[in-house]
């Protein structure tokens, strides 16, 4: 007969692995279920991160009357984004769909009007995707001292106004010929082709007119009314034009087809279509689009 061991393992250590494997099991069993709502449910900060951020350098072609608008876009982009850098050429949307034509490198196209983008889609230089992102309407700008005494729309065909006007090529220059020919249907063809005659200067964009108003080289000229920023109403006055005879600018936006910088591309147009950029443009005088 083997002796009998005096040895016994006592009944709390044997309950520790238990509690152990308990505590385990159970500490398992909570991660599981918090995890869904840490996926589902990101942090405040983590919301506020622009996804993905922008970088490199971005080229955006864009009518001249976007200048100060997309100027404070540029600015908040790219403080939201250190390191990012956007670069605009503004002009005539016509020059700047030629300049794309002849092989300029630009990421982005927004014009002042449907036709210049449709042209240059024809000649495959953006693609085919252009949202309308912003409207505008015209207005007549006099001198503060008003030397024709221009009281309303009708008077800028009164004899001896000197009168500046975009070209014809020009979408602003497009949209004042179209304004006098609904007026005429009210007041006589002549009132066409007297504002014509008083032309005696076509400008290649929208600022150019603005400026020569403001030097008092013309008694009026034709604007959209973004262009009447809190500086140029220090030098001009602003006759209404009536809505039966206004256009209303619509402005398509677009990548080019050889896009460099893709992405950031992409953003910028989603950007200027947000609520965000739409309150920027309200703020200098667009009309936004309908949500």
């Amino acid at each position: 007969m083997r002796p009998r061991s005096h040895f016994r393992i006592p009944l709390y250590l044997l309950a520790v692995p238990l509690v152990l494997l308990t505590v385990v099991l159970v500490g398992c069993g909570d991660d599981e279920e918090d995890q869904p709502a840490a996926t589902t449910s990101p942090t405040p900060s983590s919301q506020a991160s622009p996804t993905p951020r922008l970088s490199g350098e971005l080229t955006v072609f864009a009518a001249a009357s976007l200048t100060d608008a997309f100027t404070e876009i540029k600015e908040q982009l790219e403080a939201a984004n250190p390191g990012f850098d956007i670069v605009y050429n503004f002009a005539g949307s016509q020059a700047l769909r030629t300049q794309l034509e002849q092989g300029a490198d630009a990421d982005v196209f927004a014009s002042a009007d449907a036709p210049q983008m449709e042209q240059a889609k024809q000649s495959r230089v953006v693609e085919n995707e252009s949202p309308i992102f912003i409207r505008n309407r015209l207005a007549v700008i006099v001198p503060k001292d008003n030397p024709a005494g221009i009281d309303e729309f009708r008077d800028i065909a009164n004899d001896s106004v000197k009168l500046d006007l975009a070209a014809a090529n020009v979408p602003v220059g497009n949209y004042s010929r179209q304004a006098f020919q609904k007026a005429s249907a009210d007041y006589g063809a002549e009132l066409e082709r007297n504002a014509l005659r008083n032309v005696v200067s076509e400008e290649e964009n929208v600022k150019q007119v603005v400026t020569k108003v403001q030097l008092g080289e013309a008694d009026a000229g034709i604007v959209y009314v973004s262009d009447v920023t809190p500086s140029v109403g220090e030098d001009v006055s602003v006759i209404d034009i009536p809505d039966a005879y206004n256009q209303i600018a619509e402005y398509p936006i677009a990548l080019t087809k050889d896009a460099g910088n893709r992405s950031a591309a992409t953003a910028f147009v989603a950007y200027v279509l947000s609520t965000q950029g739409q309150n920027v443009l309200k703020s200098h005088n667009f009309i936004p689009i309908a949500p």
